[in-house]
């Protein structure tokens, strides 16, 4: 059996090439960086950057593919599968960033900035991407547009005023709230998803998209599921530490703050996954998850990303969490974004259409050249 197998079946034969290329180039650039040739080191740090998307993308494929045999096993409606399940998969870089950031390098910020970056890709540049590839204009149901994406606008704002009220430690009583918040959003998904198994018809529909799915994972027992998922987790846990420090490395050597290398270099890595499924989802005129799914994400993002790590450091060491975040401008321009975003996906009768998804991605760039300002 050829050792590499499991690697070419994890990256796939074309991202394997890639991903062998990164690891030589970064080698070479750690050699070259360690002789005294200064540029050796940026080389170095942005291929791990690289690597480290690489490797979270291909495990949140798996993540999402396992999570998918679930959702058919318990008949879970897709838009409650891509707001909570698709959510959660993709998400999880951001909570092992969040993890790193608070307990590991004590810099809560980084965590919150890298979050605060990860929320403004996703409502951006997600629904952005998904609408250039999309056949068609993509109409979203109101269902997702009212309940989805109000109830992370208010979750937006929440952050905010926790920023301004606690603007210099977070404890029990912040992260508490958040998660209060979170079991608000699975409340009202479960109430939908009770009316939603009424509808036969629905019901039907949804399963016939989900055989239609392409997995990378031939699953025949929901443990195999569970343990593809587990192991997923470690390997996303695994690729954030080396996206993390390989970004505030390359930080350190530009010059550029680590809450900004958080916000602009992080996030974009850790969204990939979400990127990857709206997208897909999109190519398939399944419009509904394409966005819901940034929606869901972004509030587990917010609400269980932030608070469970505050409340583990605290378990640890009984002391709240410093909170050192001066570049507060970052969290306006997500509340901008996010009041934009609602507009675009409510006007024209709940229609995206592709100028709209361009002004999207133009609107992003300019956020990000912006904020190296802050």
């Amino acid at each position: 059996m050829n050792p590499l197998s499991p690697l070419i079946f994890f990256f796939g034969k074309g991202l394997f090439r890639h991903a062998l290329l990164l690891v030589g180039l970064s080698i070479i650039a750690w050699y070259i960086n360690n002789e005294g040739i200064g540029w050796g080191g940026y080389i170095q740090w942005i291929s791990l950057i690289m690597l480290s998307t690489i490797i979270i993308w291909r495990a949140g494929d798996f993540f999402s593919s396992a999570a998918t045999y679930i959702q058919n096993k318990h008949e879970i409606p897709q838009s409650i599968k891509a707001a909570v399940i698709d959510a959660v998969a993709s998400s999880f870089p951001e909570f092992c960033v969040a993890i790193i950031a608070v307990i590991m390098l004590g810099r809560a910020e980084v965590g919150i900035s890298s979050i605060v970056g990860s929320a403004l890709y996703n409502v951006l540049v997600i629904p952005a991407a998904a609408g250039l590839v999309a056949t068609s204009p993509m109409i979203i149901s109101r269902e997702v547009v009212w309940r989805d994406n109000i109830f992370y606008f208010g979750v937006v704002i929440l952050l905010g005023v926790m920023l301004w009220q606690f603007p210099n430690e977070w404890g029990a009583g912040v992260a508490l709230l958040f998660l209060l918040a979170y079991i608000g959003y699975i409340v009202l998904l479960h109430r939908d998803f009770k009316k939603s198994r009424n509808q036969e018809t629905h019901e039907i529909i949804t399963n016939e998209v989900a055989e239609d799915e392409e997995e990378i994972l031939e699953l025949k027992s929901e443990k195999k599921a569970w343990m593809w998922i587990l192991l997923m987790m470690f390997v996303m846990g695994g690729a954030s530490h080396l996206l993390v420090e390989s970004s505030l490395s390359l930080g350190d050597m530009l010059g550029i703050d680590g809450v900004i290398m958080g916000f602009v270099v992080i996030a974009a890595g850790t969204s990939v996954p979400d990127t990857a499924l709206s997208v897909i989802s999109a190519k398939k005129g399944q419009y509904d998850a394409a966005v819901s799914n940034v929606f869901g994400s972004n509030i587990f993002d917010i609400c269980v990303c932030l608070s469970i790590p505050i409340l583990l450091a605290l378990t640890m060491s009984g002391e709240p969490t410093n909170i050192d975040l001066p570049q507060t401008e970052l969290v306006w321009s997500l509340i901008g974004a996010t009041l934009l975003a609602i507009y675009f996906f409510w006007s024209n009768n709940y229609t995206l259409t592709k100028v709209k998804a361009g002004m999207m991605g133009i609107l992003y760039l300019l956020i990000i050249l912006i904020s190296f300002t802050f």
